[in-house]
């Protein structure tokens, strides 16, 4: 028989991982709600955006706030669940109370329901898509612990069977392909933890194949490099000319490498190509001094 214990961990599982049953809206008091220790950071211009988009609609006779934030009770206040920036808005707007829909949740499954609501949104970096689907991994083997340890299975057998558990689990929430989901993991479990919080909000966040190249060094190497990215003098232009700056490599400047590049492509056409190319020059606006004809 299933020992009492066993039968509250079940159920407490279970709750966490459904959606959790929602109340009526209310309003609050934006200073009873503590939306601290969040996964991904407010971006202060796209709140500034929605502070602005409310206070239109409010100006218009129509509701100031269209979705309501999620919150769930913790002694005399709220913790945030979601709607960070619509919370964000509304102290940029000077307004005290907010719209929103109360929730009973654990922490865990606060974190989850955090992560779930992110994942869907389409306008996550690269970066934060991976921060997100990391601790949604950690979570779900912290529920699941059978995904994780496997009984007398060999490590690497057990390793390959949590992923592709927590895959499967996590791909049918939210779309994404399995290979996305284990690129992204690996992401994270493979940046410095310092060159993780030195990216976010870079355009590099948002670069793929520039995260995944810096992943595959060294942490020391890898804050290495961001030095050179993020140097205020001549920054290095790309993840591999820094890389290559630091093993000594001579990196020609960017002005040069594109005329390398152009000359390159001259020597690779044919007598056609050239001369289409030389008609579009002879009509081109050109430097002072500069002219391009045919002769007769």
């Amino acid at each position: 028989m299933a020992r009492d214990e066993d039968v509250k961990t079940v159920v407490a599982t279970a709750a966490m991982m459904d959606p959790p049953a929602v109340r009526s809206v209310v309003r609050v008091k934006i200073a009873q709600i503590d939306a601290s220790e969040r996964l991904r950071e407010i971006s202060e211009a796209h709140a500034q955006v929605i502070a602005a988009s409310m206070l239109e609609h409010e100006k218009a006779g129509g509701r100031r706030q269209l979705q309501p934030v999620e919150l769930v009770q913790r002694g005399d206040g709220y913790r945030l669940v979601f709607g960070a920036h619509r919370l964000r808005a509304h102290q940029i707007n000077g307004w005290d109370e907010i719209d929103a829909e109360i929730v009973t949740l654990t922490d865990a499954g606060l974190r989850l329901r955090e992560i779930d609501e992110n994942l869907i949104r389409h306008e996550l970096t690269a970066l934060d898509r991976a921060r997100f689907l990391a601790e949604r991994k950690r979570l779900y083997e912290a529920l699941n612990p059978a995904s994780k340890h496997g009984g007398d299975r060999r490590p690497e057998q057990v390793a390959i069977m949590a992923t592709c558990s927590f895959g499967e689990d996590i791909a049918e929430k939210t779309g994404l392909s399995y290979r996305t989901i284990a690129r992204a993991v690996a992401l994270i479990e493979n940046l410095a933890p310092a060159a993780i919080a030195r990216l976010r909000d870079t355009p590099l966040a948002s670069n793929q194949a520039a995260l995944e190249t810096l992943s595959k060094q060294p942490h020391e190497r890898q804050l290495a490099a961001l030095d050179q990215l993020f140097a205020a003098e001549n920054p290095a232009p790309s993840v591999n000319a820094a890389f290559d700056r630091l093993d000594g490599k001579v990196v020609k400047p960017a002005a040069e490498l594109k005329v390398s590049k152009l000359i390159d492509q001259w020597g690779r056409l044919g007598a056609r190509e050239r001369a289409e190319f030389l008609s579009f020059l002879a009509a081109a606006d050109l430097p002072k001094g500069w002219i391009v004809e045919k002769s007769k």
